[in-house]
Formats: C-alpha cells, sequence, structure tokens
C-alpha cells in the first residue's frame, strides 16, 4: 500500500506559485474559478456581492476565460492519467470540450445539479 503524502496549499495567481518539482506528478486539479461572463454580473443576486468581490465571479467575456488557462497549463502539472476537475456553468462545458480534447483530455464528464442545470466537467489527462 503507498504511503499518503502531505498535503500543501499555495497561494496565488492559479498555477504561478506551485513549485517546478510537481510538474507532472499531480494526481488531481479541482478549480472553482470565476466563470460568470462579465456581461451577466449584473444578473448576480446582491447578496452574493455582499461578502464575495466581483473578482472571484467575472470570467471575462464569455465567462471562459480563467477556464482556458487553466485548461492550458494543468497538464504541465498533471500526471498522466491524473484528473482536471472544474466548476462551470450552462454551456461552458460544451465549448470546452473541443480544447479539453485538442489540449490531450480524454474521458470527458460533465456532472449536472438535481435540475438539470450544467455545474462541472471532469477530464482525464491522457496516459
Amino acid at each position: 500500500m503507498r504511503r499518503p503524502t502531505a498535503s500543501r496549499s499555495y497561494r496565488g495567481d492559479l498555477f504561478a506559485p506551485l513549485p517546478g518539482t510537481l510538474q507532472g506528478r499531480v494526481d488531481v486539479v479541482v478549480g472553482v474559478v470565476p466563470y460568470v461572463p462579465t456581461p451577466e454580473m449584473a444578473f448576480l443576486q446582491r447578496d452574493t456581492l455582499v461578502f464575495e468581490s466581483p473578482l472571484s465571479y467575472d470570467g471575462g467575456r464569455d465567462g471562459s476565460e480563467i477556464l482556458q488557462r487553466v485548461l492550458a497549463d494543468a497538464p504541465r502539472f498533471l500526471r498522466r492519467g491524473g484528473r482536471l476537475l472544474l466548476e462551470l456553468g450552462d454551456d461552458q462545458a460544451r465549448a470546452l470540450a473541443g480544447d479539453l480534447t485538442r489540449l490531450g483530455y480524454t474521458d470527458l464528464e460533465v456532472f449536472v445539479n438535481e435540475e438539470g442545470d450544467v455545474r462541472g466537467v471532469g477530464a482525464t489527462r491522457a496516459k
């Protein structure tokens, strides 16, 4: 049986603070990054922004700007067979599916909530 390793957290802009020694060695990357399209920020419930900065939600023009950065950088750190899990919304899963395939991800999975709304995606870095 493999002995569990200690977990560590790093603070910074996406993958920037991670040490190079982690490249190709990470089992799972989980991201809850801003994914609300800028034009839709005005439709968020007012109380949403009482405790959170708009930066916590604003994903750029179509909501995928930061998601795209995660897709592009995660393969550098994920081991082959490692899993990428991202929260997102609406049609973003369909829009990102081609990018995931192009970047070498397989086993794309779309997660939906009880109402059938898309809430996230999972994909595996090709072996």
